[in-house]
């Protein structure tokens, strides 16, 4: 079984290199395929998410538009669930289904477990150290996932797609650590306040850092999943 985190040293620096000797079975295709299937309701998902978003900026909070937004959300917690499980059926040499798999479930508990500690009889110390371990599950789950479509690019010799989830991936983890940057920064004594402009700029540009790393994130992860889709197609007509 292949590593899941293995990618060859060079893939940066000559992407003729990358998988230049995989053969692909008919049924790795067929589970391309399906990946792709996959790619394209996930993509779909992501718009919708852009679209609630615009819209909640917008605070178009009428009755009737709040009953769109339920239901958008509802569509794409079905779109989503159904395309993560299409990955799951990703070629076993890609090194991406594990992944793919550790995510998915991963995600499922990250879901499930708080309703069931709510109905528990746990002490206050362990209760709160579970509630941190799955806010931070999620995003341990996000970062695989990621990495998975990294290891998924590779093996159909795309560096077009390793290139844009690698940056998805790196854009994702600056998202969550800029804003814990801003935090402890703000809790320095002196360093933010009315009297002291420097530290408000300080906070402020590391906020700011953190909205520009989640656009790129937005960007390279459907950008990424676009150029999967396409060279799947590419890839299945020449076989």
């Amino acid at each position: 079984m292949s590593n899941p985190y293995q990618a060859p040293l060079d893939a940066e620096n000559n992407s003729n290199q990358l998988n230049s000797g995989h053969q692909y079975s008919a049924a790795e295709i067929s589970q391309l395929y399906r990946c792709r299937m996959g790619a394209g309701l996930l993509l779909f998902v992501l718009c919708l998410v852009i679209i609630a978003f615009i819209c909640g900026v917008l605070q178009l909070n009428t009755a009737s538009f709040l009953k769109v937004i339920i239901g958008i959300s509802i569509l794409a917690a079905i779109c989503s669930f159904i395309g993560n499980v299409m990955l799951l059926f990703s070629p076993e040499r890609s090194g991406a289904k594990e992944l793919f798999m550790f995510s998915f479930f991963l995600g499922i508990i990250a879901g499930v477990a708080p309703s069931i500690l709510s109905f528990m009889d746990v002490p206050i110390a362990a209760s709160l150290i579970a509630n941190l371990i799955l806010a931070i599950l999620p995003l341990f789950c996000l970062i695989l996932f990621l990495t998975a479509w990294c290891n998924l690019g590779l093996f159909i010799n795309s560096y077009d797609v390793y290139r844009k989830m690698k940056r998805a991936r790196t854009a994702f983890c600056c998202t969550l650590l800029l804003p814990l940057l801003g935090f402890i920064l703000s809790k320095i004594p002196g360093l933010v306040g009315s009297n002291n402009v420097l530290g408000i700029i300080l906070v402020g540009s590391v906020l700011l850092g953190a909205v520009i790393s989640l656009i790129v994130f937005v960007i390279n992860y459907g950008n990424g999943l676009t150029s999967f889709r396409k060279a799947v197609y590419e890839m299945m007509l020449k076989n």
